[in-house]
């Protein structure tokens, strides 16, 4: 097996990623990279091509897609690694619709086959935190970028449904539908030696500070401070949301009195009613009530 496989999430950016395929091999071949090309067709399909390709001998999985797409990329390579296979890297080929993780990174460009081929090329390599977060009773998964309990999550649901925009447009024309249904519940959140009970829009979890496609939630956020960064957010009415929004998308929301910014290395975060959550803008469960997320310093390598 080649020593790099990639990974390619035809459906990103809204069909986009799969119409350049043939791009990403000619670049490959360019840049004398000798690679394996694969296509996920279902929703946790590139775990598994990722745990196999590993098990299979390659050192090295490159995730073409979004945010969502690196996920689960990132699962098959921890997954594998937690049944004994060697440490393998992630690369990255960002184009999804929201490619936050890239941005954030600042050596990729998002949209830009050929920068994203010319750093596998270089195989610089970055060891960065990981999340892992545990929904009630179920399995342990990783998160690179960042969890939403909440309206967050509500969005996330909803920006999965829209099919006809990209980008920004899809966010806030899924915050637009979420406001019509959703309402704040109370929660309780712990972390570092903190614990906090009040009505709550949302609780976000992050390791990184952009989310969204531009909404810079934990602008202090660092990949590599072995902490998670919290932004809590208590109800709002629709007017206070609207005049927010822009706040959010700046990262000058931190100073506001309805919002609570905090930092741990592990937080639990129990709701009274069922809550959505997403992670990495993947829908987890709907009907979450317990939600236990730790940061994993150092755990992954990332080509940048």
């Amino acid at each position: 097996m080649s020593h790099t496989v990639i990974i390619l999430n035809p459906w990103a950016g809204r069909g986009a990623a799969g119409a350049r395929r043939g791009e990403i091999e000619e670049a490959c071949r360019a840049a004398g990279i000798d690679a394996r090309l694969v296509i996920t067709h279902a929703r946790g399909g590139a775990t598994e091509l990722a745990w196999q390709a590993i098990e299979g001998g390659a050192r090295r999985v490159v995730a073409v897609g979004g945010d969502g797409t690196i996920n689960e990329v990132v699962n098959g390579i921890k997954g594998a690694e937690a049944t004994g296979a060697p440490r393998a890297s992630l690369g990255i080929i960002p184009l999804g619709t929201g490619s936050d993780f890239a941005k954030m990174l600042e050596r990729i460009p998002a949209n830009d086959v050929a920068a994203a081929v010319a750093r596998l090329a270089a195989d610089e390599t970055r060891s960065i935190d990981l999340g892992q977060i545990i929904v009630g009773d179920a399995a342990p998964r990783h998160f690179i970028n960042a969890i939403g309990i909440g309206f967050d999550a509500q969005v996330a649901a909803e920006a999965l449904k829209i099919t006809r925009l990209r980008g920004l447009a899809v966010y806030l024309t899924a915050i637009i539908r979420a406001l019509a249904n959703y309402r704040a519940h109370p929660m309780e959140v712990v972390y570092d030696e903190s614990r906090l009970r009040r009505r709550l829009m949302f609780a976000n979890v992050a390791n990184g500070r952009c989310q969204g496609a531009g909404f810079w939630m934990t602008p202090d956020a660092a990949f590599d401070d072995g902490l998670l960064d919290l932004c809590l957010v208590d109800r709002l009415r629709l007017d206070q949301i609207i005049r927010y929004i822009p706040r959010l998308m700046e990262g000058s929301h931190t100073t506001l009195r309805e919002v609570t910014m905090g930092r741990g290395a592990a937080i639990e975060i129990r709701c009274q009613a069922p809550m959505p959550v997403q992670a990495d803008g993947e829908v987890l469960a709907t009907d979450a009530r317990e939600v236990r997320v730790a940061v994993l310093p150092g755990a992954l390598d990332v080509v940048v």
